[in-house]
């Protein structure tokens, strides 16, 4: 593969900038970011503020903890950006709420100065907050990607609002399973290296809510449910599942602890990388042999998140669990047909689970897909496969991943509209 003009890989760029640390949810990230950069420009109080986002990060802040606070939704998170968020931090802008700054988001809460507004037609990864101070006016927009906040003076956002289209594939390598797997395959280990130390930052987390005992408990449970009496991999499988669901029950719980992301996504990071490494450990692979496992399962989640948008109705631990799925081959000893083989069946399987929002319950879903690869994997090991063009299924992984993406793109953004709908109609909007 050619080499991007800092003679990197362009995979390599590509996983050094999606596989970024962050703390908390990263829709609430994002909307503090977003916050904390426009009370950065403006440079004084804000008499009014202005929320506008749109139907997908709305609904993944709804029922997300924030760390280092007991608050949740939107407003909450802008409200902590605007009291005192840094925004050099990033996404890991929660990971730095001192004393008091809580105090003045519920001030700016409860003060009647904040309003939020649904903007149909924007884009999924899309929030904005204008910020008005006596005749001054300023916004903060966050457009297509979670960590990157701009500055629009009030010339800019008044005028009538046209959004770009997004379009991934243009801004990095060509992700067709092909190429992943044999890059995979053949990278210096010193390029990929990393993947194994990040992978270990969110298994640090799981082993922590494991002890601790966040949310509804799905991975604690779950792990103290099947013992250790299975045959080893049948048990790493299950152990994989539970540690990543912990890690997700912390994570959404508000835990203060840092997660390496994917696609934007805490939780897509958690279920590419904690399963496969918990494989790994268990089966004593070396570090080589973990990083490239990692290296594949990342990218070919990175895959499917290019044939979706990145917030849709269909749930990212689906299209993650597909990763988690060709790492656990990579580590099995398994081929490039079984990797193909294996999304195959995790498609036909779960294509169609729905996205409801980022919240405690993100943990079954998580656990389900985890186990839904493992189940995968056992049965392309074993020299299943599901029969071509059965179902949305075509007759080469490229159709079908097209019809993935037909499905992201047309079928579900309907359901999405009613998902919202019934989930602010039922807080009455008292969880945004």
């Amino acid at each position: 593969m050619n080499t991007d003009k800092n003679g990197e890989s362009p995979f390599i760029t590509l996983l050094k900038k999606e596989l970024v640390v962050a703390m908390g949810c990263t829709e609430p990230a994002a909307a503090a970011l977003a916050g904390a950069t426009a009370r950065s420009a403006l440079g004084e109080e804000p008499t009014r503020v202005l929320i506008r986002a749109s139907r997908e990060i709305i609904k993944n802040a709804m029922h997300a903890g924030i760390p280092h606070t007991d608050l949740k939704g939107i407003r909450a998170a802008v409200a902590l950006g605007i009291a005192g968020g840094e925004t050099s931090r990033g996404l890991n802008i929660l990971s730095g709420i001192e004393p008091g700054v809580e105090q003045r988001a519920r001030e700016y809460l409860d003060s009647g100065k904040m309003e939020l507004e649904l903007v149909e037609g924007a884009p999924p990864v899309f929030v904005e907050v204008r910020l008005d101070a006596g005749t001054r006016r300023i916004a903060a927009r966050i457009l297509h990607e979670h960590s990157h906040a701009e500055v629009l003076e009030a010339s800019e956002f008044e005028k009538k609002e046209t959004f770009p289209v997004e379009a991934p594939a243009a801004s990095g390598p060509q992700l067709d399973l092909p190429l992943i797997y044999d890059f995979a395959a053949r990278v210096p280990l010193e390029d990929i290296d990393f993947l194994v130390d990040g992978a270990k930052t969110n298994l640090e987390l799981a082993q922590y809510s494991m002890e601790a005992g966040y949310g509804i408990r799905v991975g604690k449970i779950t792990l103290e449910s099947y013992g250790d009496a299975s045959p080893i991999v049948d048990y790493l499988f299950r152990q994989g599942a539970s540690v990543a669901a912990a890690a997700s029950d912390a994570r959404m719980a508000g835990c203060p602890m840092p997660v390496v992301i994917n696609s934007g996504s805490g939780n897509q990071g958690i279920t590419v990388s904690v399963p496969v490494l918990v494989m790994a450990e268990g089966l004593g692979r070396s570090r080589e042999e973990t990083a490239r496992a990692l290296c594949l399962a990342h990218l070919t989640a990175l895959m499917m998140t290019s044939r979706k948008d990145r917030l849709s109705a269909l749930c990212g631990a689906f299209t993650a669990a597909i990763g988690t799925a060709a790492g656990y081959i990579s580590l099995l000893g398994g081929t490039y047909t079984k990797t193909e083989h294996c999304i195959n069946i995790m498609i036909a399987n779960l294509i169609g689970l729905l996205c409801d929002g980022a919240k405690g319950s993100c943990a079954l879903k998580i656990y389900s897909c985890v186990e839904a690869a493992a189940l995968a994997v056992k049965l392309a090991m074993a020299g299943s496969s599901v029969p071509a063009a059965e179902g949305i299924l075509d007759y080469t992984l490229d159709e079908t991943l097209l019809a993935v993406q037909k499905i992201s793109h047309e079928g579900m953004i309907p359901l999405d509209k009613t998902v919202l709908s019934l989930m602010m109609n039922k807080t009455q909007g008292n969880a945004e």
